[in-house]
C-alpha cells in the first residue's frame, strides 16, 4: 500500500493561487475535509492537472478560483475521473461567460457556506451512483466481448481471495494493523480520528454490522477496496471484513427461516449510460456484486433514494427487483435492522460475490429503468468449487501468497511472503516452502539470482527441518531443475527433475500433482534438446495426470497444452501445434486475469503463428490483446518503470524503432529459455526466408553465424534449433554451389537430430540434393569416378528416404548413373542402371518425352557407335575403303529406314571429323542430311540428330556442316546447303520453335557475313528478326542464348554499315538489336548504352534532333565511364541550348558526339524531328576537306540551330591547319597545331 494513498472513493482538490496558512484558509480546509476526508490543494495549475490525470480510481470534486478555472477547466473536462467542477471566488458575473460554456461546472460560488452545502449533497448523490459489479457474459454468447471474460475471471480470483482471507485466524495483531493504516489515513480529520478511538475500544465482532452502517471510515475504506480489487488494503481490512461477513451469516441462518422461500428486495441507483448500457447488452447474462450490497424491503424507499436528482442528468435513474430463493442460495443474506447502526431503515444486506442473472431491463414512463434480478449459482463452477476446496479449513499467510502467484501478482505476492518470513518463527517448517515460493517469484520474473538464492535458503531449511526422504525435497529438486532449465542447463535439470520424480513417486498420490509437474519439465527439456520420441510423451503424462486430478478449465491444464503445442511447433505438427495453443489460449483466458505473464505468451506465440499463416485477422487481435494489456502485466509482476514506459509507447504507437527493438529484447529476458527460443527462431526463420526468396545467399548466411554464435551461448548444441540453423546454413550453401561447405553443414546439422524426428528426411534429402550436385560437377571436371561416388550416394539416400521409392528424382539420378558408364564405356552396367531408372519411374511418366526416353536411346547408340568406331579404327587403308562401299550400298538398299541411315553417316562423320579427315566427314553429313530432311519434320530430324552429337537443335547441325564445308572450300556446295536448310524450314515452320528458327537464320547470315557478302548477311539477319517473338515472356530461358547471338550479329552488321557511312541501313540493325536487347537484358547494361549512343549519333546527322537528345539523355543518365559521362553531358547540353560540335567527313556528317547508356524507355516512333528554340550562339565547326562546302556546313547548322550561328568554320587538309572564317560570318582566324 502507497503511503498517503486515498483510501476512500472521492478526493477533493482545491486550486487557487492566494491558498496560505491563514487562519481563513485553515479554516476552509477543515470543512471540505469533513466533507471528504482526501483533500489536495495547489497554487500552481500545471502540477494540479498532472496530478489529477495521474488519479486512477477516485473521483475528483475541483474547487478553482475564476481565473485558474478558466484556463484548467478545458483541459480536465473530459477526463472520467472529474465529477464535478466548483468556481470559488469574489466576482461571479466577471466569469460567467466562459463558465457557461462547460456543463462539469456545477456553479460558481462567492459564499463558503453554500459550497460547502452543495458539495455535501453532490457526494451523497455520488455515493449513492457508486455500484461494482461485474458482468459475467451469458452461456450462449461465451465468446462474445474479451472485457467480458476478464470479468469473469476476476469474479472468479477475487472470490478465490475472498474465500482465503476469510479462512484467516482472528487476531489481535490484524486488528492493530488495521487501525494503524485507518489513524495515518485520518491523521488530521479529527471527526474521524476520534471515531477509530472509538472503534478501538467498544468494537467486538458480534457488532461488526453496526460499525458497517454507520457512515464513518469503516464503510467508505471497505467499500472502496472491495470494489477496486485492491488487495493490500482488503488484507489489512480482512479481520473486520471476515467477522462482518460471519455475522450477517448468522443471521442469515434466522433470516431465511421466518421468511418465505422467495423473498423480494429493492435497490435505487444511480448508473452512468455506459454502465446501464453493458448491463442492458448483457440480458440473460449475469452480474456479480463485489461488495456488500444494500438493498430495501420497501420497494418505494428504494425510489425515494433516487428520484431527486437535478445535478446530473447523464446519470440513469435505476431500480433493482432482486428475487432471491433462500433454498438456493449460497451467500448470506439478512434484514439487519436489528443490528444497523439507523435502526429505522429496513435493510436487507447481501453479502458480496453474490451472482444474479439478468431477466428483464426495461424504462417505465416516468423514466425509471427497471433491471428485474434472479438470484444464481453461477458462481459454483467446476474450477471455482475445487479452488475453494483446495483452500482447506484454515488459510495463511503462505496460502495468500501462493494465490497472488497464481493470479499473477507477483510484486505483492513476494511482498507477502517476506511479511510472513518476518512473523514465523526461527527454524520454522513452513519457511523452507516460503522461500520455494520466493524463488519461484525470482525465476517467473526472470531473476536468476533471486531464484537462486532463495532456492538455496530454501535447502538449507529443509536440511535443518526434514529427513533427505521428505516431500519437500521434490519440491526442491523440482525448482532447482526449472532453473537450470532456464539457464539451459539441461543435463543438470534433468538429474533434479529425476531425483524430483522419484521422490514423488513414493509419495503418490498426494503429491500427483507435483509429480505432474516433473513430467511437463521433463517433457520441454526433450522440446529443447529435440528428443522427438520423449516431449510430447513426457508432456501428455503429465496431462494425464493433471486431467485426473483437475478440472478442465485448471490454468495448470492451459499452460501444459501450451507446452504441449510448443513441442508440437518445434516437430513442424504446425496444425497440431495451433490446436494444441487454441485450446491453451481458451483455457487460460477463462482462468487467468490478461495481465498474467502466461496469458500474455500465449497471446503472442499465437499472434506469431497467424502472421506466418498470413491471417492478418487473427494476428492483429492477439496482438489487440497483448497490447491492451501490456502496461499491467509489467507493473504487477516486475514493476520495471522502463518496460512499463515502452510498453506504453508501443500501445499508442509512438515507440521509435530503437524503442521497439528494446522492448523486444527485454521482453526476451522475461520468456523461459523454451519460449525465448522458439520466438527468436520465429524471428529467424522469417527473415532467413525473405532473404531465400532474393536469392540472397550471403546475407543468409551472415544472419545465421550469428544466430548460431548466440545459440550455441545460450543452448546446449544437441537442440532442434541448432540443427536448424544448420540445415538453413547448408541450404544456402548449396544454392550458392559451395558443396564443399553444405556438405559440412547438413552433416552437423543431422549429427544432432534423433532419427525418429519427423523432418529427418528433409535433412537427408538435402544431403542427397548435395551429392547430386557433387557428382554434376564432377561430370564437367570428366572426373567420372568421382562422380559416380556422388551420385552413388545420392540415389542410396533417394530411395531410402523418398517413399515409396518411384519417384522422377529417383530415376534422374539412375539416368544420370547410366550416363556416367556410358562415358566410362561400361554398357552393361549402363543397361542395369537404365533398367532401374526404368522401374523407379512413376507410371504416368513411362510413355511420355521423359528424359530417360533420350538416356535409353544414348545408351543404345552408344553401343552402336562404339562398335562402329572399334570397327573403323580395325581398318587398314584398303579395308576402310571397302567399308565405305559397303556403306554406300547399305544405304541405297535399305532407303526405306532412312532415318537409320542418317544418324549412322552422321555418326560415322563425327569419327571422320576427329580423324582430321574432313573430307570423308563432310561427304557423310551430306549424306546424313539429304537422306533424312525430306522425310521428317525438322524438329524431329534436330532431336534424332541431337542425340547422337550431344546436341539440342538443328542449328548446331546445320551450323557444324557450315563449318565442316567450309573447310573443305566448297562454297557452291555451302551456297546450296544454306538454300536447301531454308527451304526445309519454311516447309515445315510448325516443327521449329520461332526462336530455333530464328537462330538458324542467325547462323546462316554469319557465315555470310564473315565472308563479307552483306546483301545475303542483311537478308538472313532480316528474316532472324521476322520469326523473333515480340516479347520476353514467351521466350524460354534456354533459348535466352540465341536471341543475344542474333541481336550481336545485328548489332556488328549494323557498326560494319556505320564504318561504311551506310546511316539508312545501320539505323533499323541497331534498332531491331536494341529491341532484343531491352527484352533480355538489365537497362543499364553497356551493350544497351553503346546503342543508344549509335542511335544517337545517326538521329543527329539527320537532323532529327529531338529523336538524338532522347537518346542522349538515356546516356547520360546511366553513364559507363566517367569520360562518357563527360563528353555525352557536354553535347547534350550543346544540343538542348542550340550550339553544336559537329565533325563533317567531306560532304557526309558523321556526329563527333559521345554517346552512352541509355534507359529502358523506347524512343517513340512517331516522334519527328524539330527545330530547337531560335538562340544566337557561338559554335566551331571542324571539317576534313576544302572551304568550298562552307555553304553546306552553314545550311545543316540553320537547321539544326533554328537561327543564324556566331561559329568559325576550320577547315584542314593533310600538312595544313589553317582557320578560315567563312563568308558573311564576322571572322576570326585559327591554326590548328598538331
Amino acid at each position: 500500500m502507497e503511503l498517503n494513498e486515498n483510501l476512500e472513493e472521492f478526493t477533493v482538490i482545491w486550486l487557487d493561487a492566494r491558498i496560505d496558512t491563514s487562519v481563513d484558509c485553515i479554516d476552509t480546509k477543515k470543512h471540505l475535509q469533513s466533507i471528504i476526508n482526501y483533500l489536495k490543494t495547489f497554487n500552481d495549475s500545471a502540477k494540479c492537472i498532472d496530478y489529477i490525470k495521474a488519479v486512477k480510481e477516485e473521483k475528483v470534486f475541483l474547487i478553482v478560483s475564476g481565473t485558474y478555472g478558466e484556463k484548467v477547466v478545458p483541459e480536465i473536462e473530459h477526463l472520467p475521473q472529474i465529477r464535478v467542477v466548483y468556481v470559488f471566488c469574489q466576482n461571479a458575473e466577471k466569469h460567467q461567460k466562459w463558465v457557461s460554456k462547460h456543463r462539469i461546472v456545477q456553479d460558481i460560488f462567492t459564499n463558503k457556506q453554500r459550497l460547502y452545502k452543495k458539495l455535501t449533497e453532490d457526494v451523497r448523490l455520488s455515493d449513492a451512483s457508486l455500484l461494482s459489479v461485474a458482468i459475467l457474459s451469458p452461456d450462449s454468447k461465451e465468446n462474445q466481448v474479451t472485457d467480458l471474460n476478464q470479468q469473469s475471471v476476476k469474479y472468479l480470483w477475487s472470490q478465490v481471495l475472498i474465500e482465503a482471507l476469510l479462512r484467516f485466524p482472528s487476531s489481535k495483531k490484524a486488528k492493530s494493523d488495521m487501525l494503524k493504516e485507518c489513524r495515518q489515513q485520518y491523521y488530521d480529520n479529527k471527526r474521524e480520528i476520534d471515531i477509530i478511538q472509538e472503534f478501538d475500544k467498544e468494537y467486538c465482532a458480534e457488532n461488526a454490522i453496526a460499525w458497517y452502517t454507520r457512515e464513518c471510515f469503516l464503510y467508505k475504506i471497505v467499500n472502496k477496496a472491495l470494489r477496486t480489487d485492491n488487495i493490500d488494503v482488503i488484507f489489512k481490512f480482512r479481520f473486520f471484513i471476515k467477522d462482518l461477513y460471519e455475522e450477517l451469516s448468522k443471521m442469515h441462518a434466522t433470516y431465511i427461516a421466518s421468511v418465505p422461500s422467495i423473498v423480494y428486495v429493492y435497490r435505487g441507483q444511480y448508473m452512468t449510460i455506459k454502465e446501464l448500457t453493458k448491463i442492458k447488452e448483457n440480458t440473460h447474462g449475469h452480474i456479480s456484486m463485489n461488495t456488500f450490497l444494500s438493498t430495501s424491503t420497501s420497494k418505494q424507499t428504494s425510489l425515494d433514494f433516487v428520484q431527486h436528482n437535478t445535478t446530473y442528468p447523464s446519470l440513469a435513474v435505476v431500480l433493482f427487483e432482486i428475487e432471491i430463493d433462500s433454498t438456493l442460495a449460497t451467500k448470506p443474506f439478512a434484514n439487519i435492522k436489528s443490528k444497523s447502526y439507523h435502526k429505522e431503515e429496513n435493510e436487507v444486506l447481501i453479502a458480496m460475490g453474490s451472482t444474479f442473472s439478468i431477466e428483464k431491463v426495461e424504462q417505465d414512463k416516468q423514466g425509471i429503468w427497471n433491471v428485474n434480478l434472479v438470484w444464481s449459482n453461477k458462481e459454483d463452477v467446476e474450477l471455482l468449487t475445487y479452488m475453494k476446496k483446495s483452500l482447506g479449513q484454515s488459510t495463511n499467510l503462505e496460502t495468500f501468497g501462493s494465490i497472488l502467484i497464481d493470479m499473477g501478482e507477483l510484486l505483492k505476492a513476494e511482498r507477502y511472503f517476506k511479511l510472513l518470513l518476518e512473523q514465523l518463527p526461527e527454524n520454522h517448517p513452513s519457511i523452507g516452502n516460503t522461500y520455494i515460493q520466493m524463488s519461484t517469484i525470482g525465476l517467473n520474473q526472470s531473476n536468476i539470482e533471486k531464484a537462486m538464492e532463495y532456492s538455496e535458503k530454501a535447502e538449507k531449511s529443509f536440511r535443518m527441518s526434514y529427513p533427505m526422504s521428505h516431500p519437500c525435497y521434490g519440491s526442491l529438486y523440482l525448482n532447482m531443475g526449472r532453473i537450470q532449465l532456464f539457464q539451459c542447463d539441461v543435463i543438470s535439470a534433468r538429474l533434479n527433475l529425476e531425483k524430483a520424480a522419484e521422490i514423488f513417486s513414493k509419495n503418490t498420490p498426494s503429491y500427483d500433482l507435483q509429480l505432474a509437474a516433473v513430467y511437463i519439465q521433463l517433457g520441454n527439456i526433450s522440446t529443447i534438446c529435440g528428443e522427438q520420441s520423449k516431449m510430447l510423451t513426457e508432456l501428455k503424462r503429465g496431462l494425464e495426470i493433471q486431467l485426473k486430478h483437475l478440472p478442465n478449465t485448471h490454468p495448470d491444464i492451459g499452460i501444459t497444452y501450451s507446452y504441449i503445442g510448443t513441442a508440437q511447433l518445434t516437430s513442424g505438427l504446425s496444425r497440431d501445434a495451433l490446436d494444441s495453443l487454441t485450446k491453451s489460449w481458451e483455457i487460460l483466458r477463462k482462468s487467468l486475469s490478461p495481465c498474467h505473464p502466461k496469458y500474455f505468451l500465449i497471446c503472442f506465440t499465437l499472434s506469431q503463428l497467424y502472421d506466418a499463416k498470413k491471417d492478418v485477422d487473427k494476428r492483429n487481435f492477439f496482438l489487440d490483446e497483448l497490447f491492451d494489456n501490456l502496461s499491467g502485466m509489467i507493473a504487477q509482476n516486475f514493476g520495471d518503470i522502463e518496460l512499463m514506459s515502452l510498453a506504453a509507447s508501443m500501445k499508442d504507437g509512438s515507440a521509435t524503432n530503437k524503442d521497439i527493438k528494446l522492448f523486444e529484447t527485454r521482453f526476451k529476458e522475461m520468456a523461459t529459455p523454451l519460449e525465448r527460443a522458439v520466438l527468436e527462431f520465429r524471428r529467424f526463420t522469417e527473415e532467413s526466408e525473405a532473404l531465400l526468396k532474393k536469392n540472397d545467399y550471403d546475407s543468409v548466411l551472415e544472419l545465421i553465424n550469428k544466430t548460431l554464435l548466440y545459440w550455441q551461448q545460450k543452448i546446449q548444441s544437441g537442440t532442434i534449433f541448432l540443427a536448424e540453423l544448420h540445415y538453413k546454413k547448408a541450404y544456402a550453401y548449396f544454392k550458392k554451389q559451395d558443396l564443399v561447405s553444405a556438405l559440412s553443414s547438413i552433416n552437423d546439422a543431422i549429427e544432432i537430430l534423433p532419427s525418429d524426428f519427423p523432418r529427418f528426411s528433409k535433412y537427408q534429402l538435402l544431403l542427397g540434393d548435395i551429392y547430386r550436385d557433387e557428382g554434376n560437377q564432377k561430370m564437367k571436371l570428366n572426373e567420372l569416378d568421382a562422380a559416380l561416388v556422388a551420385y552413388t550416394k545420392a540415389v542410396n539416400i533417394y530411395i531410402t528416404y523418398i517413399q515409396p521409392p518411384v519417384h522422377q528424382t529417383i530415376s534422374n539420378a539412375y539416368s544420370t548413373i547410366t550416363k556416367i558408364h556410358v562415358r566410362k564405356h561400361q554398357f552393361d552396367l549402363a543397361k542395369d542402371n537404365l533398367f532401374k531408372a526404368r522401374n523407379s519411374l512413376p507410371p504416368n511418366l513411362l510413355n511420355s518425352k521423359h528424359n530417360l526416353y533420350n538416356v535409353e536411346r544414348t545408351v543404345a547408340y552408344s553401343i552402336f557407335r562404339n562398335s562402329i568406331k572399334e570397327l573403323i579404327n580395325a581398318l587398314d587403308s584398303d579395308a576402310l575403303e571397302g567399308f565405305q562401299k559397303a556403306v554406300s550400298t547399305f544405304t541405297q538398299e535399305m532407303s526405306s529406314l532412312s532415318f537409320d541411315i542418317a544418324s549412322t553417316h552422321f555418326f560415322i562423320g563425327y569419327l571422320y571429323t576427329n580423324m582430321a579427315n574432313t573430307s570423308l566427314a563432310a561427304n557423310h553429313f551430306r549424306f546424313a542430311l539429304e537422306s533424312a530432311m525430306p522425310k521428317h519434320p525438322i524438329r524431329k530430324i534436330a532431336k534424332e540428330f541431337s542425340l547422337e552429337i550431344k546436341q539440342q537443335t538443328l542449328n548446331f547441325i546445320l551450323a557444324d556442316l557450315l563449318m565442316i564445308y567450309s573447310k573443305t572450300f566448297e562454297p557452291e556446295y555451302v551456297s546450296r546447303l544454306h538454300e536447301r536448310a531454308i527451304f526445309y524450314c519454311k516447309k515445315y515452320p510448325t516443327a521449329l520453335s520461332h526462336v530455333k528458327l530464328a537462330t538458324i537464320y542467325l547462323r546462316i547470315g554469319t557465315v555470310y557475313q564473315k565472308a563479307k557478302n552483306d546483301n545475303l548477311a542483311k537478308s538472313y539477319l532480316n528474316d532472324a528478326s521476322a520469326v523473333m517473338p515480340p516479347d520476353s515472356k514467351s521466350i524460354d530461358k534456354s533459348e535466352k542464348i540465341y536471341f543475344l547471338e542474333l541481336a550481336e550479329a545485328q548489332f556488328k552488321y549494323a557498326d560494319y554499315c556505320m564504318t561504311q557511312s551506310n546511316f539508312e541501313a545501320a539505323c533499323p540493325l541497331f534498332q531491331k538489336s536494341l529491341h532484343i536487347y531491352k527484352m533480355l537484358l538489365p537497362a543499364t547494361d553497356p551493350k544497351i548504352i553503346i546503342i543508344y549512343r549509335k542511335l544517337a549519333g545517326i538521329y543527329a546527322s539527320r537532323l532529327e534532333i529531338p529523336l538524338a537528345i532522347r537518346c542522349l539523355e538515356k546516356v547520360v543518365a546511366n553513364p559507363v565511364n566517367e569520360e562518357m559521362y563527360e563528353e555525352s553531358s557536354r553535347c547534350l547540353q550543346l544540343l538542348k541550348s542550340g550550339s553544336a560540335s559537329l565533325n563533317f567527313r567531306g560532304m557526309e556528317a558523321s556526329p563527333l558526339l559521345s554517346m552512352l547508356t541509355g534507359r529502358k524507355d523506347t524512343l517513340p516512333e512517331e516522334e519527328t524531328s524539330s527545330e530547337l528554340s531560335p538562340e544566337t550562339n557561338n559554335a566551331k565547326v571542324f571539317f576534313q576537306g576544302s572551304t568550298a562546302d562552307a555553304e553546306t556546313v552553314t545550311k545543316v547548322l540553320k537547321n539544326i540551330t533554328g537561327s543564324t550561328v556566331n561559329f568559325n568554320i576550320v577547315s584542314y587538309e593533310p600538312n595544313k591547319y589553317t582557320a578560315r572564317p567563312n563568308k558573311g560570318i564576322l571572322a576570326s582566324h585559327e591554326v590548328l597545331e598538331g
